[in-house]
């Protein structure tokens, strides 16, 4: 036992001694076999230094790509993780649907303190009103006024749950008293200047009625960070608003908020929900509400009535699947050159084996090379990320900066990229180089560049699959939004100007309009208190004939609304009569209302009662359906009732397009004279229909950056398979052309199997891309058909760019002197 103890006190005695000497061998050897894999491999690229630099370009635009959409990914995923409660905070959604699935993001006033009184396992609630979003709010101060489209109404809870910090003012108080308001930075520079805010009245008119409120300003809050689903640029006292807050019943611009205890469950929760719906209610509920996760708002939520517009997790995965096809065609042309080389490399890799090289070295040899391009590549890439990056943001609707290189989690995603795409790029060309055998190689030199002929024609192959599905994508983007920006959308939106109502407007409203009309460029105007793209207003009418209530959008307009927007009256006359004192009114239906109410015919509804709420009338006429949100969505059915200019809140002025700058000036000039204590302010129902579809025109025009990107990079790799070919068969075109072949025949000979390639490409890519296109296709209420045309179109860009890369090649191999190539046989 002691003889036993003591070898065991020698043996770890030596270990603890020679362990620093062992280390410092190892790391010693490490760094000279780094040293010399690296400048071996940096030796092969200078000596090669044509196709080093495709597969660098190659790989530095794949690279490129993808920070690009990283970036994008990154900030697209970040929205409202600022929040320290971020998981904790859920948004209160409504349901007017039989299967309790979430259809409204707004709803009634009562329903957040009664959620907070009823459940201890709701610590707080917030009660957020958008009163700008639809109708932009009238703010003035001194001789400052302006229309703003975000004012909203919100609790003191507001500033405490949510991280929107304060740099003036307590965020516990600033918004407990009524007719107390708290600015953004930036509308505290705008109205105030150089003034402190603290303390100041401004005027608004938050209901756009005409009554002019009085707000102390009582905070500065900063500006809301972008990745924010709700920026404000004023928070208002909730409890300055002159409604019912208690009340549950009706969908308001109403939004609440719930934070909850750790370790809350909210499936329980949604659970009792209807049981207080009807214990809080006092009678059936006719809407259920669930719990909706904050930080699936962004990218999860496809409810109506948002306080802004969302984004969609289907463009993730689009632009991520972009990205990654991008990469991948980069690393083909990488693995495609490498092995097509092989020839070339054969004798060096057999060389090496003869004097002692083992295959594990040479695997390291050619992985080196692979890491050290991907190296170079990844710098040439962040080069073109900054360069790139104002287009990207214009073309993407981002605000990305340089700084989010400074992010940890982005540099550690970069360094990822490099090392991944190193490794993918590099592992077949290091394994197919270093299975040569020197008995074979040295012996004869035939076989070791054909054996890869299948895998790279099935690479190419794949590699114009992917190419082809892109154009094909983008092609149907295309044709969609062409057809969205013709589609008949059942009104004429082209040249009407829309501007805000104000009180003096409505007062002197006969007077302004004579003066309007007065212009030849004035073709009519109408007012009314919604216009299409710009909201709705949901309520039940009670139609002859029916005994339940009818859900309408309805439209509060004048008499010239039908002739000023251009619909058809299909049955019936005009609406004349205004609401009178007795409150009776006329109103028009569209053909959607009729088919649900159960008439037989637009014309069997004409004549019919109408009640709403205390208002009653008769249908004088029926108009055709209109689109008055984007054509992701059905048509709404709509009623219009004529009422008075008070209760409307757009003028809506249908100008024509000669001179038209001329006749806004005098539209300007007449405003001013008659109300000069408003601004005008005004936008073009054209743009604010485009305006709706900027997601889909955005990824249009990303595909359609992708879609170049993507064939150029493919054509690199194809321009070096080309040039390797024609290199290789230099002899047997000098002994075709001294045998008479023509440049034709030579160039045919060159390309005809890059050409066939290409062609089972498109044959592999259309079901594949047919199938994807349709699946997003289907997100449109209205779309496009995907005819011949998408097909025929995408085979013919991807041919005729492949014979051009293959041409500038192949032809100068053809014409090449056959005198050169033969001289030495």
């Amino acid at each position: 036992r002691g003889g036993l103890h003591k070898a065991r006190i020698w043996y770890w005695g030596h270990i603890l001694i020679a362990f620093p000497a062992y280390i410092t061998h190892f790391l010693y050897w490490s760094v000279q076999m780094f040293k010399h894999d690296f400048m071996s491999a940096l030796r092969n690229i200078k000596r090669h230094k044509g196709y080093s630099l495709l597969n660098v370009e190659g790989l530095a635009i794949g690279m490129a790509c993808c920070i690009l959409i990283l970036l994008f990914i990154k900030e697209e995923l970040s929205y409202d993780k600022f929040h320290t409660k971020a998981d904790r905070i859920y948004r209160v959604a409504f349901s007017s649907d039989d299967d309790g699935r979430p259809t409204n993001a707004n709803g009634s006033f009562g329903v957040g303190p009664a959620l907070k009184k009823d459940f201890p396992e709701i610590l707080e609630t917030v009660r957020i009103r958008r009163m700008g979003q639809d109708v932009k709010r009238y703010v003035g101060y001194g001789e400052k006024k302006f229309y703003e489209a975000r004012f909203f109404f919100a609790e003191p809870s507001f500033l405490t749950v949510f991280d929107f910090p304060l740099i003036k003012g307590n965020p516990a108080t600033a918004l407990t008293n009524p007719n107390t308001i708290v600015l953004t930075q930036d509308m505290a520079a705008k109205y105030f200047a150089n003034e402190d805010p603290i303390g100041k009245t401004i005027e608004a008119d938050p209901y756009n009625d005409g009554e002019i409120l009085l707000f102390s300003v009582t905070g500065i809050a900063k500006n809301v960070p972008r990745n924010s689903h709700i920026h404000f640029d004023f928070l208002a006292s909730y409890i300055t608003q002159k409604d019912d807050l208690t009340e549950f019943s009706g969908y308001l611009q109403n939004y609440t908020y719930a934070l909850l205890n750790k370790n809350s469950s909210v499936e329980s929760l949604n659970s009792k929900f209807l049981e207080f719906l009807h214990r809080n209610w006092k009678k059936d509920p006719w809407y259920t509400i669930s719990l909706q996760p904050l930080l699936d708002i962004r990218l999860h939520s496809r409810l109506r009535s948002e306080v802004e517009p969302t984004g969609n997790i289907l463009y993730i995965y689009i632009f991520s699947a972009i990205a990654v096809f991008i990469l991948i065609i980069a690393c083909i042309n990488f693995m495609n050159l490498t092995t097509a080389r092989s020839l070339n490399r054969a004798k060096e890799v057999c060389v090496r084996k003869v004097v002692g090289a083992k295959k594990k070295q040479l695997i390291r040899q050619f992985l080196g090379e692979s890491l050290l391009l991907s190296i170079f590549s990844i710098w040439i890439a962040i080069f073109m990320v900054l360069v790139s990056m104002p287009l990207f943001n214009k073309l993407a609707d981002k605000d990305l900066t340089p700084a989010f290189f400074l992010n940890p989690w982005l540099i550690l995603g970069i360094l990822s990229i490099s090392l991944v795409v190193g490794l993918v790029a590099g592992i077949y060309p290091a394994l197919f180089l270093s299975a040569f055998q020197p008995v074979h190689s040295l012996k004869s030199r035939a076989g070791y560049f054909f054996s890869g002929t299948n895998l790279r024609k099935g690479l190419v192959t794949f590699q114009f699959v992917l190419s082809i599905g892109i154009i094909f994508a983008t092609l149907t983007t295309h044709k969609q939004m062409k057809y969205i920006q013709s589609r008949n959308l059942g009104y004429d939106k082209e040249q009407i100007m829309v501007s805000t109502l104000n009180k003096d407007i409505r007062k002197n409203y006969e007077a302004f309009r004579n003066e309007l009309l007065m212009n030849p460029g004035i073709e009519n105007m109408t007012t009314s208190s919604y216009v299409p793209t710009k909201g709705s207003g949901h309520l039940s009418l009670r139609l002859e004939g029916r005994d339940d209530l009818l859900n309408q959008v309805i439209y509060l307009v004048d008499k010239e609304f039908v002739n000023t927007y251009g619909l058809k009256l299909l049955e019936g006359t005009n609406i004349y009569n205004q609401l009178s004192e007795e409150g009776t009114s006329d109103f028009l239906v569209s053909e959607l209302t009729t088919r649900e109410a159960g008439y037989s015919s637009p014309q069997a509804a004409v004549g019919k009662g109408v009640s709403l709420y205390e208002y009653k009338g008769q249908i004088t006429g029926v108009v055709n359906d209109i689109n008055i949100y984007s054509l992701h969505r059905e048509p709404y059915s709509i009623s219009y009732m004529v009422a008075p200019i008070e209760s409307h809140n757009y003028l809506s002025i249908r100008v024509l397009p000669q001179n038209i700058s001329e006749t806004i000036g005098f539209i300007g000039k007449t405003w001013q004279s008659m109300v000069p204590q408003y601004p005008l302010d005004y936008f073009f129902l054209d743009a604010s229909f485009e305006k709706m579809h900027n997601m889909d025109r955005r990824l249009s025009d990303i595909f359609s950056t992708f879609s170049i990107l993507g064939i150029f990079v493919a054509c690199l790799g194809l321009f070096g398979l080309a040039a390797f070919t024609a290199e290789q068969k230099t002899k047997e075109i000098g002994i075709r052309k001294v045998l008479g072949a023509s440049t034709f025949n030579i160039y045919l000979l060159l390309s005809r199997d890059f050409l066939k390639w290409v062609t089972v490409a498109n044959i592999l890519a259309w079901p594949i891309a047919y199938y994807v296109m349709q699946k997003w296709l289907q997100g449109f209420a209205f779309r496009t058909r995907i005819g011949w045309e998408v097909f025929l179109l995408s085979a013919g860009f991807a041919l005729i760019i492949s014979i051009f890369t293959i041409s500038l090649q192949s032809i100068k191999a053809a014409r090449a002197n056959p005198v050169d190539s033969l001289r030495y046989e």
